[in-house]
């Protein structure tokens, strides 16, 4: 009756801290979810509808005329969103792999746990055996000899004297048996407790995985939304730059081209900076000269007429022009790329000052060399991202961007 009472007592507590563990369990998930995934969804998603938006803008011109500069600037609106999109999808990829691992973490923690639970089980199970045998085999043996009842004992002495004596035994037996079979109920509740701790451990680790294979599902979509907008970045800039250079023909202005593969930039990017670190280091003062014979700015700094960014300025030339040193220095890092700045030059002109050409068909110096102001040191083209002859030409300041015409 006693261990009936108590194992009801066990199976109550057990699924009322099953329930307040679940429930704790469900709203902690909600929460670090909610920290670390769904700003960027609905962040994800306004992006989205803008990006509808301007697809919407950019049927309706096409509708009308595609070659025109408004039609371009639709374009390039969508282009600048669907970057944005992939940025966003991007850091929710991080966010979601960060939590994929710290799941998986929890996991594998869980299950060391619930090796170890188990090892205690079986101890505490083994030691319950032992003294449930123990007890058991002296209950056999006092069934065996015929034991006389405590009354029967106590009217057989011959005396008071040996009646007390008896009395005592008697007391101090019963006292044993009493605390031997306390001993087994304790073992029995710990053994019980163990097993209700490993059952939530196991629900624990249960749900974990179903938490780390949605999130491994939500991962692999977003990796194939990443694909889905890259592709579709990709056509939308092949179509923007095919555009743009035929406008820019029609107008006589050369424009780069747009770029989609961010990873090329930064490393672009990362190696100027780098070689202008290495380089001097002040003010950026100094007066510097025209790169090429023509005056006619077809860009300037910093952002061409649309709006989008632009790091320098372009000088209309035809193929082939002359492209001198805009000042005395050093050349620092000269590249030959199929993309982006094309064939560029960098030059360092002390005090932290520096000067980049780019697009050139022809490069006549090398790294290292050193340089006056007006050498010859390449030919005008249109290599790299350019959709037309002409001279990029950047100023830059301990690494970074500047105005040109505060030098020139």
């Amino acid at each position: 009756m006693r261990l009936a009472v108590f194992k009801s007592k066990i199976k109550l507590t057990s699924l009322f801290m099953s329930i307040v563990f679940v429930l704790a369990s469900f709203s902690f998930g909600l929460t670090a979810e909610a920290k670390s995934t769904s700003q960027l969804r609905e962040e994800k998603q306004k992006i989205q509808e803008e990006i509808d938006a301007a697809q919407s803008q950019i049927d309706s011109l096409a509708s009308e005329k595609a070659e025109t500069q408004e039609y371009l600037d639709a374009l390039m609106s969508k282009i600048n969103l669907l970057q944005d999109k992939i940025d966003t999808l991007e850091s929710s990829k991080t966010a979601l792999q960060s939590e994929i691992d710290s799941i998986q973490i929890k996991i594998t923690q869980t299950e060391k746990d619930l090796e170890k639970a188990q090892q205690e089980i079986d101890k505490k199970q083994a030691e319950f055996d032992e003294n449930y045998e123990l007890y058991c085999q002296r209950l056999r043996a006092m069934y065996v000899s015929g034991t006389a009842s405590n009354l029967e004992v106590l009217l057989t002495c011959e005396d008071m004297s040996s009646m007390l004596t008896r009395s005592q035994m008697i007391k101090s037996v019963s006292e044993k048996d009493s605390k031997a079979l306390d001993d087994l109920m304790k073992k029995m509740e710990e053994i019980e407790a163990k097993k209700q701790e490993f059952e939530i451990k196991r629900n624990e680790l249960s749900e974990d995985k179903d938490a780390l294979e949605a999130s491994k599902q939500e991962l692999q979509s977003q990796i194939n939304e990443i694909d889905k907008s890259k592709s579709q970045l990709d056509s939308e800039a092949a179509e923007c730059n095919a555009l743009m250079k035929k406008l820019s023909s029609q107008e006589s202005e050369y424009k780069e081209m747009i770029e989609t593969n961010q990873e090329q930039i930064r490393a672009i990017e990362n190696e100027i900076r780098a070689a202008a670190s290495s380089a001097s280091h002040g003010s950026g003062s100094g007066q510097l000269s025209y790169p090429t014979d023509s005056r006619h700015v077809t860009a300037g700094f910093p952002n061409y007429n649309s709006g989008r960014y632009h790091g320098g300025i372009d000088f209309d030339v035809p193929y082939g022009s002359n492209v001198y040193a805009a000042g005395d220095g050093t050349v620092i890092l000269v590249k030959h790329l199929n993309y982006s700045y094309g064939y560029y030059i960098m030059i360092d002109h002390g005090d932290g000052l520096s000067t980049l050409y780019a697009h050139n068909s022809q490069i006549l110096v090398s790294s290292g060399q050193t340089v006056s102001r007006g050498q010859l040191i390449a030919y005008s083209g249109s290599t790299g991202n350019s959709t037309g002859p002409h001279c990029h030409f950047e100023v830059r300041v301990n690494g970074s961007q500047v105005n040109p015409f505060n030098y020139l």
